[in-house]
């Protein structure tokens, strides 16, 4: 078992199809099944059922997936961590975007913009999160400085709220309320919800358990960590979740529905950052996704300024 057959294992099962997953590691088709293949035998199990319509994870599967997005993304901080040491502090900032460009919408740009505007000597590295590892990342010094989606509870680790978005209902696009334009909290709690993979504090906030008093999600899907995570468990089941409004207008799919939901609390987009940092760099990018975000606030639909 090495590197390259988990990294095939993760994308194959967040695909849900060998075919796609090909296409999306820029590979064929035959020797990605036939590492598979090789996986399976070396490690004396099935990790997929194989279908008409794609593969679904065995229950051995889904534990090795999620061990394989753990040994992953510590390659990943390890090589980014050794990369980093290379490079002369005062000139490079570390940037963590959860979701990538969802991580503030429309504002993303403008946001970088402005700090490049201010320090065009320094190297930006920027770096997309899940939202599992948003936090850590930052914590643990990988990253300097992180675009968030609030809530975030971390001993290490302070926010800044720059602006506010609504949310909305994702479902999939046969789901019994996909026809509907506007929806409330109370219309939505009694659905079994999809697991984030992420901390408590910040899964069910999307789950909608602090509206419920209790989590209501379906023990049977395997938490998701990504956007494209979450499209894929909404279109293989019947659960539902809770997202910022920009998941629809920056990765639509039309396996997926989005419905408002004007009286949830709102999506917080933050600048994160660790606590007791006194680098003026980092403080320079505070100060100017910030100021961005409260002079391009319009560009951000229905969106308010938190600054």
């Amino acid at each position: 078992m090495d590197l390259r057959q988990l990294q095939y294992l993760v994308a194959v099962a967040e695909e849900g199809s060998v075919r796609r997953a090909a296409r999306r590691l820029y590979m064929a088709q035959p020797p990605l099944s036939q590492a598979l293949l090789r996986l399976e035998r070396d490690l004396g199990v099935e990790l997929f059922t194989r279908t008409s319509k794609g593969v679904i994870l065995t229950d051995a599967g889904r534990e090795l997936v999620g061990r394989a997005r753990e040994i992953l993304h510590q390659v990943e901080d390890a090589r980014f961590a050794v990369q980093s040491t290379a490079s002369d502090e005062s000139t490079t900032l570390r940037i963590g975007a959860v979701a990538g460009p969802l991580s503030a919408g429309e504002l993303t740009r403008p946001i970088l913009d402005a700090f490049r505007a201010l320090h065009p000597e320094v190297t930006v590295k920027l770096r997309d999160t899940s939202f599992a590892d948003q936090v850590d990342l930052i914590a643990s010094g990988v990253i300097d400085v992180a675009l968030v989606r609030c809530p975030i509870v971390h001993d290490e680790v302070e926010v800044i709220p720059i602006a506010a978005e609504p949310r909305a209902l994702f479902v999939r696009s046969t789901h019994e309320l996909a026809s509907e334009k506007v929806l409330s909290v109370d219309d939505v709690t009694g659905y079994p919800m999809l697991a984030l993979d992420a901390p408590e504090w910040f899964s069910g906030f999307w789950q909608l358990d602090p509206e419920r008093g209790h989590s209501l999600v379906d023990a049977r899907l395997a938490p998701v960590s990504t956007v494209q995570g979450i499209q894929l468990a909404l279109a293989a089941s019947q659960t539902v979740v809770t997202g910022c409004a920009t998941m629809a207008r920056f990765a639509p799919s039309p396996l997926i529905r989005a419905i408002e939901l004007p009286d949830a609390s709102p999506s917080v987009i933050g600048v994160a950052y660790r606590r007791g940092e006194t680098r003026s760099i980092v403080r320079s990018f505070l100060d100017a996704a910030a100021m961005a975000a409260a002079e391009n606030i319009a560009v951000l639909p229905n969106a308010t300024s938190s600054v």
